[in-house]
């Protein structure tokens, strides 16, 4: 457990700590992994087999980001263990599952002030991604620490510019899908669904 606790003071907030690893500890058959930065998404939840499930967050979250998708992903295991798979992904049942884990860690010990009002509002009625609630997902977004100066997040760009994902890979911007946008590899003319709060290299069309 010791060792649990060391690994997540380095990703959520130390005073919500304790829980999460209690929770984490009860259900034996649930494993954290926490993985690089995906542009696709910050986290996923996985049943492996009928005795083991794991979920995944990627390791660049700030950590009050970091916590809520951790305990959005507790939601979706503990939605299936209560409910089964017959239920929608974000449906109401998953929505009062995570709602109701998340109002336990909404404390100013745990997240700053000027976020639990919109964090409540969120709880209420939570969305597929916390980029899906405009005004928590700009409060969260000035907790996050850039990795680089030359890079941008993908909601900054404007349609037809081309980036680069920190693979190299060259990407143009295309239309928003939801909390996604749709971006035109350029190597293969194939369309993908990148993340909006992807870490990205904007490019000059002349320089390529």
């Amino acid at each position: 457990m010791q060792e649990a606790v060391d690994i997540l003071k380095k990703y959520i907030p130390e005073p919500a700590v304790d829980d999460v690893v209690k929770i984490l500890f009860t259900y034996k058959e649930l494993h954290l992994k926490i993985t690089k930065s995906r542009s696709s998404k910050l986290g996923d939840y996985r049943k492996l087999s009928p005795h083991r499930h794991q979920i995944s967050i990627n390791y660049n979250l700030n950590q009050y980001q970091f916590l809520i998708t951790l305990l959005h992903e507790i939601a979706h295991f503990l939605t299936y263990k209560h409910y089964g798979q017959k239920v929608k992904p974000h449906g109401k049942e998953w929505k009062q599952t995570f709602g109701n884990l998340l109002v336990r860690f909404i404390h100013p010990d745990i997240f700053p002030e000027d976020i639990i009002p919109e964090l409540k509002n969120y709880a209420s009625n939570p969305k597929a991604s916390t980029a899906g609630d405009g005004d928590l997902y700009l409060k969260l977004s000035r907790y996050n620490e850039k990795t680089d100066e030359k890079t941008k997040y993908v909601f900054e760009l404007q349609p037809g510019q081309i980036f680069a994902l920190p693979n190299g890979v060259v990407y143009q911007l295309q239309e928003k899908r939801r909390t996604r946008y749709k971006c035109l590899q350029l190597s293969n003319k194939k369309v993908y669904l990148i993340h909006q709060n992807a870490e990205v290299y904007p490019i000059n069309p002349d320089d390529l």
